[in-house]
């Protein structure tokens, strides 16, 4: 069997997504599917005849969530207010903080990441969940190198976990 990389960076750790429309789901059945690159967030087709069999999971996301516990502080217009990231990916993070921040909620984050690397700063992010104790944020914008920066973040936990990152054909 064939390995799937991305087409920008080269990476084997990619993602089957799900077909969220009509168009998709169609292509599915033609063995076509959408892949995400966990590291680069690339979003590319790619044909693979025969069944569906991958090694993940199956769910609707788009990014494979990694647990983290990371220190993180939210921004909103002038307060800061920090919390502990619990699981991270290239698409977004689980927060726990103390305070509640209403769902649609648009956010700077600032994750510090561990063993002295340099913080990476999402310029845009949004509330997307809400639960008891924490709260779902997606990511929306990065600088450049603070995204390259989280792709590195997120390889380095791919291969600390020892967790499989790649789907083959």
């Amino acid at each position: 069997m064939k390995e799937l990389y991305c087409p920008a960076c080269g990476t084997p750790c990619v993602r089957v997504t799900s077909g969220t429309n009509l168009v998709e789901k169609t292509l599915n059945r033609l063995s076509i599917f959408h892949v995400r690159c966990q590291l680069c967030a690339t979003r590319f087709q790619a044909r693979r005849p025969g069944n569906r069999q991958t090694s993940q999971e199956f769910d609707r996301r788009e990014y494979r969530r990694l647990q983290v516990n990371f220190v993180a502080s939210l921004m909103l217009d002038s307060p800061t207010a920090g919390g502990v990231i619990t699981d991270i990916s290239m698409g977004g993070c689980t927060l726990q903080v103390a305070s509640s921040l209403p769902r649609g909620t648009f956010v700077k984050l600032v994750v510090h990441a561990p063993a002295g690397l340099p913080d990476i700063k999402v310029d845009a992010a949004m509330i997307c969940s809400i639960h008891p104790q924490s709260i779902g944020v997606k990511f929306l914008e990065f600088a450049l190198d603070h995204k390259q920066r989280m792709g590195q973040l997120v390889l380095e936990l791919l291969a600390h976990q020892q967790v499989p990152p790649r789907v083959s054909a």
